[in-house]
């Protein structure tokens, strides 16, 4: 939302570059168009009036200024929307969309579900069409959704992809990551194939097999707890049991 003192400027900008074009616009109307764009950031305002100055041949309008203002063209085109509305229709997909695609497709689902994907395709462009004009008419920008997918690798590559587009804040997806995978030493490694390995023989032995494993194990424990006891005793022993 533009303060005070950037809207008086608007209105400058809106005569100035009207003259500029070859007429005049009465006050009526360009306050109008100032109020108009009171909700587009200062600088596309002033970047886009520029533009027109140096493009337009005609007489100044507000759609020719809304056409050069690059948040006002946020959202995608149909084509981009309806290749994004296929991809979320794969649940091992993770898709990053607006409100105005999934309503889209909603219309559209009932035809490709009968199989018909070229009606479905002109039935999503047809609906996608009305929502971006109510999006316009509204002055809404695109509020960027999340639709998440089974794939986990995917989902990390699309949600760090919208990050850097600048469509999610990094705070937001950071919860939706999936978990990073703790990184193991080389003998970390070893230790865990061994003790695979080992699990695996356990799993594999019969019953009395298994019994007989127990009992060696603890054979070889008591032996080693005798080891260690009789070499803790040697030492008193010499110093004559103290």
């Amino acid at each position: 939302m533009l303060t005070a003192q950037e809207s008086d400027q608007v209105l400058e900008l809106v005569y100035a570059t009207a003259e500029v074009l070859g007429h005049e616009l009465r006050p009526a109307a360009a306050v109008l168009m100032a109020d108009d764009l009171a909700s587009y950031p200062f600088d596309e305002i002033r970047r886009a009036l520029s533009r027109c100055r140096a493009e337009l041949h005609g007489k100044l309008t507000l759609a020719a200024i809304i056409d050069r203002l690059p948040s006002a063209n946020a959202h995608l085109l149909p084509n981009e929307a309806w290749a994004l509305a296929l991809r979320s229709l794969d649940e091992q997909e993770t898709v990053v969309w607006t409100p105005e695609i999934a309503r889209a497709l909603g219309v559209a689902k009932p035809v490709l579900s009968g199989g018909d994907q070229i009606g479905g395709r002109m039935a999503f462009l047809a609906a996608y069409e009305r929502e971006l004009e109510a999006a316009k008419a509204e002055g809404r920008q695109p509020q960027w959704q999340v639709s998440l997918g089974h794939d986990q690798q995917r989902r990390t590559m699309v949600l760090n992809e919208a990050v850097s587009a600048g469509k999610l804040p990094a705070p937001k997806v950071a919860h939706l990551l999936p978990p990073p995978e703790k990184l193991l030493t080389q003998e970390g490694q070893r230790q865990r194939k061994r003790m695979v390995s080992q699990l695996r023989e356990i799993i594999n032995k019969p019953a009395d097999a298994q019994a007989q494993a127990r009992r060696e194990a603890q054979e070889q424990e008591e032996s080693r707890r005798r080891e260690l006891l009789a070499q803790a005793g040697a030492p008193l022993a010499a110093m004559g049991g103290y």
